[in-house]
């Protein structure tokens, strides 16, 4: 089971349960039982916001496998320009990404960029330390 189906899981888990306080809540009478329910229900709240920070941060990691790491030129990777019904890649530091469905670089261009070049100097000069690419799906990487 993968790292994020068990993150799911367990969200899940304390949805269910955070329910179950909901139906004690409307059928507990005592106000020091109603209390210890309050606390319980925000212990849930406060699992469920971990849970889903973990799911975010698993789900923008970018791990190149290295059996399914997909190898591209400079005269392959220009073929990925999101024209003519072709994904939308751009390279950066060596690495292919795929901008097809990111809305910063709607009809594969982003302030003058275009897919299917390598953009490391101008991602460097706009975008250096910022997680950005940490998002997008690694396809690959560049080969000189």
């Amino acid at each position: 089971m993968k790292n994020s189906e068990i993150l799911i899981n367990l969200i899940n888990d304390n949805l269910n349960e955070i329910n179950d306080i909901i139906d004690c809540l409307y059928i507990t009478p005592n106000s020091c039982a109603k209390n210890k329910l309050l606390n319980r229900l925000r212990k849930n709240i406060s699992n469920i916001t971990t849970l889903v920070q973990g799911l975010e941060d698993s789900d923008s990691t970018n791990i190149l496998q290295p059996d399914t790491t997909r190898i591209f030129t400079e005269a392959e990777l220009s073929t990925y320009n999101g024209r003519n019904g072709n994904p939308a890649y751009v390279a950066v530091n060596g690495v292919v990404y795929d901008i097809t469905n990111n809305a910063a670089w709607g009809g594969a261009t982003h302030f003058g960029l275009s897919a299917g070049t390598d953009v490391t100097n101008q991602f460097a000069s706009c975008h250096a330390g910022q997680p950005v690419l940490n998002k997008l799906k690694v396809v690959g990487k560049m080969v000189e």
